[in-house]
């Protein structure tokens, strides 16, 4: 599924060259999937295939059920391993405000290596589901309970 979704692209580097990064990598696999948080975060961008893989840090931040903050933090930590890049900058005041995050496409095989050993060692899909989903429930709970007026 992901690896059909994501080395169609026309912007990936050279082959030879992303080997040799997913080489450098792998020793740091595991620190890059243990976490809940990143895990999610690639879940998700690896989803929105209708989106480019791009999703807006509100967005992430709500469907995670986490501040906006912490998103930053754990996009960030992606960007510094090649896994995600920005997508799109906004003007706040005279500061320029990272809005939209993506997948970098450049290095497909890297994602996949990351995704399926995520996949492999750490989460299920399911898990990964209900992880990107903790508002989605938290909604449906809501809904579910019944009022009662004395």
């Amino acid at each position: 599924m992901i690896q059909h979704i994501l080395i169609n692209t026309d912007e990936a580097i050279d082959p030879k060259i992303e080997e040799r990064i997913i080489n450098l990598l792998k020793p740091e696999f595991n620190l890059i999937c243990y976490n809940p948080i990143r895990a999610s975060i690639l879940h998700l961008l690896i989803k929105t295939k209708e989106l480019n893989h791009a999703l807006r840090v509100e967005e992430i931040a709500f469907k995670l059920g986490k501040r906006h903050s912490v998103i930053l933090h754990h996009l960030e930590q992606l960007k510094e391993w090649n896994l995600v890049r920005i997508v799109k900058n906004s003007k706040w005041g005279n500061k320029q405000k990272r809005v939209i995050w993506g997948l970098n496409l450049k290095y497909p095989r890297l994602i996949l290596n990351v995704y399926v050993h995520l996949l492999k060692t750490f989460y299920t899909i399911q898990e990964l589901e209900r992880m990107c989903n903790v508002n989605l429930n938290v909604r449906k709970l809501n809904n579910n309970k019944i009022s009662v007026s004395v």
